[in-house]
């Protein structure tokens, strides 16, 4: 999967979820999405949404506030602008699924929240636009993203793989360590085999994406704040700030390089050094030619470069054909064959 401008296959792709974290300021959202760009994002993300169909009038103090940090069009097309000429793709959430045209038009991918996973309208309109769709897993169960990508690939048909990534997350703000769960990964990967597997994270610190992208996920998402501490909205604590992510831009492709094929094999790397750090048989005392090895004629030494040490039951038994010195090597031309 290519996506953002990163070839999947060649290092992973890392979103700074701004969210809502600019609360309702486009000079913040602005300020951040230039903080990103500049510690090494390759995308922004925000969240768009009508609030009246995100948040019911039963909780009247919630609607207002995300009424209050809601983004409209013209912030939006102020942002993709932004993200465009600070060298960073524009994404965005659809939180309430009538936000998708508008988002199919002007974003690079379209982010379905893990609170929609479940949400069949949502999540089949993203994949019917033609963009890339990025599925959130946050609370879900195995058959529940069978589920949603069932409906994504109904809309995307042979497409699929080049246009959905599944990210595995877990929605507690912020997310225990231990309660991270980072081996779905290769189980998501495994199972929906061929769509790419990312992962989002609420967990503080950088282990979880680290680990993450060990374990093979393709996209990282971390939420992205200028100040993590002294404010009111929970988000800005689980953040990454611009430290945080420019030195998950600096290792995850490192880290991603040093997964491999997977298949245990000699690397490269180890040529020639399996018979120099292997044991090998080695004369325990000075023996004439003609005389018939014994398990006691013999100890294990490195290097393993005539005899590896497996080959004593086959050497048990011969005959010397010349002279040779407690200490070294059995050489083979000093066996008989």
């Amino acid at each position: 999967m290519k996506i953002f401008g990163v070839d999947l296959s060649e290092r992973p792709a890392l979103i700074a979820e701004i969210g809502v974290n600019h609360e309702g300021s486009l000079d913040k959202a602005l300020e951040l999405l230039n903080l990103a760009a500049r510690a090494g994002a390759d995308a922004v993300k925000f969240q768009s949404y009508t609030a009246e169909r995100f948040i019911a009038a039963d909780d009247p103090e919630r609607r207002a506030r995300v009424a209050r940090f809601g983004l409209d069009e013209a912030a939006h097309l102020a942002l993709k602008e932004a993200a465009t000429d600070s060298g960073v793709a524009f994404c965005s959430s659809a939180i309430s699924e009538d936000w998708v045209p508008f988002l199919s038009t002007h974003c690079a991918a379209i982010k379905i929240a893990s609170g929609d996973i479940d949400f069949e309208p949502v999540i089949r309109r993203a994949s019917a636009s033609g963009k890339p769709v990025i599925l959130s897993t946050g609370t879900a169960d195995l058959a529940e993203v069978r589920r949603a990508v069932a409906w994504a690939r109904e809309e995307m048909g042979e497409a699929t793989p080049e246009r959905l990534a599944v990210l595995h997350c877990v929605s507690a703000y912020p997310t225990p360590l231990e309660q991270a769960n980072l081996t779905a990964i290769p189980t998501l990967a495994a199972d929906l085999d061929p769509i790419t597997i990312g992962y989002s994270n609420h967990v503080i610190g950088p282990e979880a994406p680290i680990a993450a992208v060990a374990l093979g996920a393709r996209l990282v998402e971390v939420h992205f704040t200028d100040q993590k501490h002294g404010r009111d909205f929970r988000d800005h604590e689980l953040s990454c700030d611009p430290d945080d992510l420019a030195y998950l831009a600096k290792v995850l492709p490192g880290v991603a390089k040093a997964r491999g094929t997977g298949e245990k094999s000699p690397q490269a790397c180890e040529e020639g050094t399996g018979p120099a750090i292997r044991k090998g048989l080695t004369v325990a005392r000075d023996l004439p030619a003609g005389h018939i090895l014994s398990r006691a004629d013999l100890v294990f030494t490195r290097p393993a470069t005539e005899f590896p040490s497996r080959c004593i039951s086959a050497v048990v038994g011969r005959k010397l054909l010349k002279p040779v010195q407690q200490g070294f090597v059995l050489r083979r031309d000093s066996v008989e064959a």
